[in-house]
Order: structure tokens, then C-alpha cells, then sequence
């Protein structure tokens, strides 16, 4: 039913930054001067909205030439445990593998790591705390 697309205007990308304020600013608390970065203009930004608002949105920069990471990954509270979260992983994976890129990182919110590890994610390292909660780092070979 719902389309996954590249952020291709400003509106678009508007709706994506309200998503990411709702999720980790309102929801979790993060700082928005944290929130928003230099990497913002630089990064692809996926997102499935219905015309009017985001329903999921991530971004995606390249790291190196084989190497991904996918951040801001963000699921509107009304949309969640519908798939949303999966189908904006996985199209950002499908994405990446016609790029050449061979491994992708996640900073996994250590709440979200189940949810990672379902889509063939394994952790390394230890956990670590960014914008006070706990993370760890996880990759997908492609």
C-alpha cells in the first residue's frame, strides 16, 4: 500500500524533519540542536508519507565506498507495528546494494535492537550512550 521514495523537494523533506522532531525530540527527548546536523543536507533522506505528513523516514550516507550508515530512522507513533519500520529498512538496503556498498551500520537504539536483528543485523561492541540513550552499533553485510 504505501510507496517508499527518495526525498526529492523541500516540502518532502519538511515532513521528514516534523516526523524526526515528533519521534526523537517530543517522544525520546533529544536535544533538536542535536537532532538536525551538517549531514542533513548531504544524506538521502527515504521516506513513506501520505501526502500530508511521514509515516517512516530514514537517511542514508555513504561512509566510505563500501560502507553505509543508515540513521534517523524514525516511525510515526499512530504507524507503528504495521511494517513501516521493515519496508524503509529494507528498500534503503535494496538501494545500497546497487550502489556497490557491501556492509551497513545502524547506531541501534538498544530498545530497537530486536527489531535490527530481524532484519539480519548483528551487534559488535559494547553499548554506548549517544543523546542520553543507550545505543549499539550493528551491521548488515549485503
Amino acid at each position: 500500500m504505501y510507496q517508499v521514495c527518495l526525498v526529492a523537494d523541500e516540502n518532502i523533506l519538511k515532513m521528514v524533519f516534523d516526523l524526526r522532531y515528533r519521534v526523537f525530540v517530543t517522544e525520546q527527548g533529544i536535544d533538536p540542536d542535536t537532532e538536525y546536523d551538517q549531514h542533513d543536507k548531504s544524506a538521502r533522506h527515504l521516506v513513506i508519507h501520505n501526502g500530508e505528513r511521514a509515516l517512516a523516514c530514514c537517511r542514508i550516507r555513504l561512509l566510505d565506498k563500501n560502507l553505509a550508515k543508515i540513521e534517523r530512522v524514525a516511525v510515526d507513533r499512530d504507524h507503528r507495528k504495521f511494517g513501516l519500520g521493515r519496508k524503509i529498512m529494507e528498500y534503503a538496503a535494496e538501494l545500497l546494494k546497487t550502489e556497490q556498498a557491501d556492509r551497513v551500520v545502524v547506531h541501534a537504539q538498544t530498545s530497537a535492537a530486536g527489531f535490527y536483528a530481524s532484519l539480519g543485523y548483528t551487534p559488535q561492541g559494547d553499548t554506548f550512550m549517544e543523546d542520553g540513550i543507550e545505543h549499539i552499533q550493528m551491521y548488515l553485510c549485503l
